[in-house]
């Protein structure tokens, strides 16, 4: 029996459940070990006993890693967002509206959360984005695409003004309009066009005033005031639109006011990403014949 010593000691350096069961489990193979031998039914019973003895050392330790596993605390912070939502369902399924956090300098997400794209308008919708680290600067409500990049920002957070790390933040967005042009009236002209067009309550630099309620029917088929013989937005040919040639590279002298630098400061990170949603936007838009009392219908 005293090649058994090695369990027992095995037995008393386990402190976990599992290398308890394992212990005891080995001393039953062990007993069974016994018979076998005294029964001269195996010639090669020293082999087992070698290999029984390994499991026997290998199984226990300290317990150390154990406690580590199981034992693991969220040291992140929480972001619950909640909203009314409208016009998730038009968006292809390349995009995704999601929350996502970001940091500085990084146009990807380190963590999102898509909202399905069949979500019905009118759905409300409440989730909570947790384990959110330290090196993220903002929580956004964004149109992100399949490889978690930003397309556009909606809503945002920065979490670099607020102080208290526990409590949860909050984000609420009441009832939105997701859709493709309120996408883009809330990234893209809200943000970068109405302090010049129509954010001061007048016409607009241009004649042109692109606040919520006025930015369609004064972009969609409306001839320049500033470039004569063109059309600010021609529905389905975004590449003839003045809009697209003004916010494009080559674009900084078509007028005296240099669009393009406004797009790249006010999207450093995803001025790409800005203009080819406004392309599409555009080339969505149908032609003014097929639409009631010679509108124009759009593809959100």
């Amino acid at each position: 029996m005293i090649w058994a010593l090695p369990l027992i000691m095995a037995l008393y350096n386990c402190n976990s459940r599992f290398r308890m069961v394992m212990g005891y489990g080995l001393l039953v193979i062990g007993y069974w070990l016994l018979v076998i031998e005294k029964q001269k039914k195996m010639a090669n019973v020293n082999v087992f006993k070698l290999i029984f003895f390994t499991f026997v050392l290998v199984s226990c330790d300290s317990g150390d890693i154990a406690e580590q596993i199981h034992n693991t605390t969220d040291t992140g912070r929480t972001v619950k967002l909640t909203g009314t939502f409208v016009g998730i369902n038009s968006w292809e399924s390349k995009y995704a509206v999601s929350l996502a956090g970001f940091s500085t300098g990084n146009n990807y997400a380190q963590v999102v959360r898509t909202i399905p794209n069949t979500t019905p308008d009118n759905t409300k919708v409440e989730f909570i984005q947790s384990n959110i680290s330290d090196d993220i600067n903002t929580i956004e409500l964004a149109i992100t695409n399949r490889l978690r990049e930003r397309i556009i920002t909606l809503a945002s957070v920065n979490l670099d003004d607020l102080s208290d790390k526990k409590d949860t933040i909050r984000l609420d967005v009441g009832t939105i309009d997701v859709s493709r042009f309120e996408a883009l009236q809330m990234g893209l002209f809200n943000k970068a066009c109405i302090q010049c067009h129509g954010g001061n309550g007048g016409a607009g630099a241009a004649s042109l005033n692109l606040t919520r309620g006025n930015a369609f029917t004064q972009l969609v088929n409306k001839p320049s005031t500033r470039k004569e013989g063109m059309m600010r937005v021609i529905s389905g040919d975004a590449r003839q639109s003045l809009i697209h040639q003004l916010l494009s590279e080559g674009g900084e002298n078509l007028l005296h006011v240099n669009h393009t630098e406004i797009l790249s400061n006010q999207f450093k990170e995803n001025t790409n990403e800005v203009r080819l949603l406004l392309d599409e936007w555009i080339n969505g838009l149908e032609a003014p014949s097929d639409s009631p009392e010679g509108g124009v219908n759009v593809e959100n």
